[in-house]
């Protein structure tokens, strides 16, 4: 009887460590509401004929993307731990997942430790959307349609795959990070530098790791009393095997900005430059076929002489004890010359309301007007959102 309370006793102890020293967890976001867009266009070299075009429609993910997620840690001894995560897109409005995979969102695995910091390989957002996104845009982070920092510096929204990652502890309010993704898993393309149609396109996985799309990146942030700084350097590398690559060309992207948390009131302001192509182009085609824009969402267009100009200013107040009211100006310009790529200044304007109900659950209403969108000259377009946002 004494063996077997003993053996009862060690069992009990030992799970209980073991339940101290791992942990896997579920969480996700359910976010849906319904969202009105309105879209007009005049004839001319990015449009087939007029249009004019609206909808109303049941939408998932407008101020966050819905998803699913488990994610663990492990303690390994001596301040070591392995940490991992799987997360994949759901959409509210259907129920299905993701196009590009189960775990599109993040599928990584690592080592962290509070002295040295942590390392990570697999697929997540890259250091730009870690040190540029939401950190600086607290009005509309990177999801509110039209008017987020993305929409203006497509950098902060990419994910990339076959990434390694390190991210430093902050010390004394200084943290740095590196990365490098050996194929992206984005599509390139390389178009003329004086129009027509695009010379090659490259996706996929190849096994040269130099016939695949690469990209290595850096960023630095300083915190201090309310003040948050960063800058963020990318360079996309394209695949050996394509006219981009055996004409020497690549893609530079530098982000500079500051967010100011003053408590009663919130100002970001960011800056973002472009050059040798293009970063992220949102097609429109699923607004008209009579829109032409050839650039998919995610994608790196090399064309050399090309690029872009991009800033982003928002601010963000409390109302009473549960509400925020939130508001932003963002803009575009384009250099050189890209097929099916107008050459006219994006500017988009938003203000948003969110209140909260509880810690979990708030709901919320956007709406941002365009001018000039993805630089189509005369493209304008309002967007009005409202929806229910649960966090668990």
């Amino acid at each position: 009887m004494k063996n077997v309370l003993l053996s009862t006793a060690l069992f009990s102890a030992f799970t209980a460590m073991a339940s101290a020293q791992s942990a896997v967890t579920l969480y996700g976001v359910l976010d849906g509401g319904l969202r009105y867009q309105d879209w007009r266009v005049s004839a001319g070299p990015l449009a087939k004929s007029d249009v004019d075009t609206s909808s109303i429609a049941v939408v998932s993910g407008t101020q966050s993307t819905s998803r699913f997620g488990v994610k663990g840690i492990e303690d390994l001894g001596s301040g070591n731990q392995a940490v991992w995560v799987l997360e994949g897109q759901v959409n509210v409005q259907d129920g299905s997942s993701g196009s590009y995979s189960t775990w599109q969102r993040q599928s990584t695995i690592g080592l962290r430790n509070s002295a040295w910091g942590q390392f990570d390989l697999g697929r997540q957002q890259n250091l730009a959307f870690k040190f540029a996104g939401a950190q600086i845009d607290g009005a509309f982070g990177v999801n509110v349609p039209i008017i987020n920092i993305s929409g203006v510096m497509g950098v902060t929204a990419v994910r990339q795959s076959n990434m390694l990652m390190y991210q430093s502890p902050s010390i004394s309010g200084l943290k740095l990070g590196a990365q490098y993704s050996f194929n992206t898993g984005l599509t390139s393309h390389r178009q003329l530098e004086t129009g027509g149609v695009a010379s090659d396109s490259a996706s996929g996985s190849a096994f040269e790791t130099g016939n695949n799309l690469r990209n290595y990146s850096a960023a630095l942030s300083y915190t201090n009393s309310g003040l948050y700084v960063t800058f963020v350097y990318d360079k996309f590398i394209p695949a050996d095997n394509t006219l981009a690559g055996n004409s020497g060309l690549d893609v530079n992207s530098w982000i500079a900005g500051a967010a100011y948390d003053a408590k009663i009131i919130k100002v970001g302001v960011a800056y973002n430059q472009v050059r040798g192509g293009l970063i992220n182009g949102a097609s429109m085609s699923s607004v008209s076929s009579d829109i032409t824009n050839t650039m998919a969402n995610g994608g790196v267009v090399f064309a050399s002489g090309a690029g872009t100009n991009a800033w982003n200013i928002n601010v963000t107040a409390p109302v009473g004890a549960n509400g925020t009211v939130m508001a932003g100006y963002q803009g575009m310009s384009i250099l050189g010359t890209v097929d099916d790529v107008g050459g006219a200044t994006q500017s988009t304007f938003g203000l948003g309301y969110s209140y909260k109900f509880s810690a979990r659950t708030n709901v919320y209403a956007f709406y941002s007007y365009v001018n000039n969108y993805q630089n189509n000259p005369g493209l304008s377009g309002n967007t009005v959102s409202v929806g229910l946002r649960h966090v668990f």
